[in-house]
């Protein structure tokens, strides 16, 4: 094994430990250089593949921060996290995490696609674009235009791994006052971006600068931002001359027949920036987000493109630009959604059958996760006892707020869940 590769795993058994977390700043090359023993150019090798993996991202003239990678790893391993104690405790059920259902999966499909662009010698043996593949910008501007009625060019569009990078180098570009305004303190990793940049970080105050809103997910039972309060929001943000972030999360999962017209579309761009990701409706694994930058900053941007890197791996661009120009995404998210939709109506009917008395169900109209608030006495306790994992957002002495999720559960196994989860409450 080569030296970086021996730097590279280090850091990764770092962040799968937990040892280092989401934003956190990791150590400087020097650093590194002197507490490895090993030498400057094998620390930076290391670097730039945990970057293009998506475990870290760059902050220009800052240095490098842990991404959500470690988020998604504790997901997926289906660990509670409780401060900064781990419980390795066993469930039966778990409806706490959020995933892809494996009985629609298109694992088998993508590496056939992944198998495709490593074959694709010359453009492997070349350095990434800044931006982003031309053919997967391209793809990325008529994909939006389909199904979020965005009218941009390849040219708008910045890919990255995750959001991290495209926010840092959004940034760059946000003239005017430094404050930023955000809908929860669950955006801990954006909130810290900005906050490393200088930014005065707030929540739900539209007095910022910068909002930065989740117009599909505006809570965690999945509400959409009604056209009232976006048609608010946009004449706010012109006449104050304030910039909107569009994070179009959970936007494919709206299952509500009422329109949901993207802010972007509906003001052409115009202080408007908007983020996007493949990784929620292709595979978690798959690290690709794009950036379509406001109207009127373009020029802005082609002057300071150099000095950002592509931290997206290119196989896996070249990969997903067929990907979608064969028509494979829309196919598949229409197959997630018929199953979503199903296994999310029966999550809802199941919980208010049997939480009858004391109880308050909410499911808004996208994503996979309803609430279930509940009087009662020591509930907090119960639940953690229990053999169901669910996320507990809050509790008191007689009541308590949680979240399940219907996203990995096996449909057939619904009905058995919320059973045992009822049993461990009584």
């Amino acid at each position: 094994m080569k030296v970086y590769e021996l730097v590279y795993s280090f850091y990764v058994k770092q962040i799968e430990d937990g040892s280092l977390k989401t934003g956190d700043r990791m150590p400087s090359i020097r650093e590194s250089e002197r507490t490895l023993n090993v030498s400057r150019t094998s620390i930076e090798t290391a670097y730039l593949q945990l970057a293009a993996d998506g475990y870290i991202y760059s902050v220009e003239k800052v240095g490098y921060f842990v991404s959500d990678m470690v988020l998604r790893i504790e997901n997926e391993n289906n660990q509670v996290i409780s401060g900064n104690k781990k419980e390795s405790k066993e469930y039966t059920y778990d409806l706490a995490v959020i995933g892809e259902d494996k009985t629609v999966s298109c694992l088998q499909l993508w590496r056939r696609y992944m198998k495709s662009a490593l074959r694709q010698e010359e453009r492997l043996l070349n350095y990434p674009n800044n931006q982003g593949e031309e053919d997967l910008r391209q793809e990325i501007a008529a994909y939006v235009r389909k199904t979020r009625n965005i009218i941009c060019s390849a040219d708008d569009i910045v890919i990255g791994a995750g959001f991290q990078s495209l926010l840092s180098l959004l940034i760059s570009l946000i003239p005017g006052e430094k404050t930023i305004s955000f809908p929860t303190k669950n955006f801990a990793d954006g909130a810290t971006i900005f906050k490393n940049a200088g930014y005065e970080v707030n929540y739900r105050n539209k007095e910022c600068h910068v909002i930065y809103v989740t117009p599909s997910y505006m809570t965690k039972w999945g509400e959409v931002m009604t056209m009232k309060r976006r048609h608010e929001l946009i004449d706010h943000a012109r006449i104050n001359n304030h910039l909107i972030i569009e994070d179009d999360y959970q936007n494919e999962f709206v299952f509500s027949n009422k329109a949901t017209p993207s802010l972007y579309a509906m003001t052409g761009g115009e202080n408007i920036a908007f983020l996007g990701s493949f990784s929620r409706v292709l595979l978690p694994s798959v690290r690709i987000s794009f950036l379509i930058l406001p109207k009127g900053v373009r020029k802005e941007y082609d002057g300071i493109k150099h000095l950002y890197n592509q931290t997206a791996s290119i196989a896996e661009q070249i990969a997903l630009a067929s990907f979608l120009r064969d028509g494979h995404l829309n196919r598949h998210i229409k197959k997630m959604r018929r199953l979503y939709e199903e296994k999310r109506k029966l999550m809802y009917e199941g919980l208010k059958k049997v939480f009858v008395d004391d109880a308050s169900i909410f499911m808004g109209e996208s994503g996979m996760e309803i609430g279930v608030k509940l009087s009662g006495k020591d509930l907090e306790d119960k639940l953690k006892k229990g053999d169901v994992c669910v996320n507990i957002v809050d509790s008191g002495s007689d009541s308590a707020m949680f979240l399940v999720s219907c996203s990995r559960i096996d449909i057939d196994e619904i009905g058995l869940a919320i059973d045992k989860l009822n049993y461990g409450l009584q």
